[in-house]
């Protein structure tokens, strides 16, 4: 066997490993039911967990979601869709379905993907745990971060995958985080807590998006700007922060 045709296999054996491999990683991620024994469904809303929870307990922070995704922009509610959210507790398996974003609170692989991805949390009490396995502080409970992340997929829904991969990073998640808040956000009290530098308004540091939530806020509910509009403009982070920053009064 010359070294041409040896290196030939060992390429083309790389290869078919690498294929199966990504092939099996999205059978898991559009079908990862069999991860999750618990199970409670409510409507359109399905919340599966690798432990054990309490039904009423998981069928309130159904309702929380579904509370939610009501008060989205019309145009990106979807009375339809069949959303999963799994929820993740054991390392191994959260390794697996989270990939590349090990530190991240949650995941969407929309369109690929079967659900949304959670990690560790306390389903009874409504809290998604840090890695030291304390609770993330109001107003992120398990709810808010199923919404976000369901939030991805109506965007998605609405405006088309390939759109949706093009938007600006803080138009995004800004509008994954208004809808999972479910459209109220106290535009005028984040405002002032950007400007006095508190560390949750700046996403470097605080690793959230509430500055991202507080521009989308202000440009729908302070401007007036449609969704579409907005989504479509190509607005920067750094225009918008521009245009939020005129239409504050001076002073501290």
């Amino acid at each position: 066997m010359t070294t041409f045709r040896l290196l030939w296999r060992i390429v083309s054996a790389c290869f078919g490993l690498a294929l199966v491999a990504t092939m099996s990683v999205a059978g898991l991620l559009a079908f990862p039911q069999p991860l999750y024994a618990y199970h409670v469904g409510q409507g359109r809303l399905h919340l599966y967990s690798d432990r054990p929870f309490n039904e009423l307990a998981g069928r309130a922070v159904l309702a929380d979601v579904e509370g939610r995704l009501a008060k989205a922009p019309a145009g990106f509610r979807d009375d339809l869709g069949v959303y999963r959210i799994f929820v993740t507790n054991e390392e191994w398996r959260r390794r697996l379905v989270f990939l590349w974003n090990g530190g991240a609170a949650g995941v969407n692989y929309a369109p690929v993907g079967g659900g949304v991805f959670i990690r560790q949390s306390d389903i009874d009490h409504n809290k998604v745990l840090k890695a030291d396995a304390t609770p993330v502080p109001e107003p992120r409970t398990l709810a808010y971060y199923a919404g976000h992340e369901i939030g991805h997929s109506l965007i998605s829904n609405h405006i088309g995958a390939i759109a949706n991969w093009r938007l600006p990073a803080w138009q995004r998640e800004g509008m994954a985080d208004y809808i999972a808040m479910g459209g109220v956000v106290d535009v005028d009290a984040l405002a002032r807590a950007r400007r006095s530098g508190e560390v949750d308004l700046d996403p470097k540091r605080s690793g959230n998006y509430a500055l991202y939530r507080l521009l989308i806020a202000f440009l729908l509910d302070k401007e007036h700007w449609s969704p579409d509009e907005l989504l479509a403009s190509g607005m920067t982070l750094t225009e918008a922060e521009k245009r939020l920053d005129l239409s504050l009064p001076s002073g501290p």
